[in-house]
């Protein structure tokens, strides 16, 4: 049990980011995808929470973070690989629990949509 309880931390620390959530959004529909399609998919979330759109610089911000930050923590928990390419971003597990998980964030995420 205690491996489950440290696996369900994980994933609700990996959670508590909307950036990750986003992502995670976009690859529980999409086996592989790339860094900029998933970017531009978190932007997409992240600019129908505002009232102007996101610049260049925030969307560059999203991509940077998303590459060097919430990948690797996707990596880093079994989620996700990056090839050697670093420019895919294939699937590797998504266990039943993460799914669960994200109906209920989905909810309060789109609630305001």
């Amino acid at each position: 049990m205690d491996g489950d309880e440290t696996s369900l931390r994980a994933l609700l620390q990996i959670l508590t980011e909307p950036r990750r959530r986003y992502a995670l959004y976009h690859l529980r529909r999409h086996d592989e995808t790339t860094v900029t399609r998933l970017a531009d998919n978190v932007a997409g979330w992240m600019d129908a929470d505002r009232d102007e759109p996101l610049s260049g610089q925030e969307h560059v911000h999203i991509y940077t973070e998303l590459h060097h930050t919430d990948i690797p923590r996707l990596v880093a928990a079994g989620i996700v690989h990056l090839p050697d390419d670093e420019e895919r971003v294939e699937v590797v597990s998504f266990p039943d629990v993460l799914s669960d998980l994200l109906d209920v964030t989905l909810e309060f995420d789109d609630g305001g949509m």
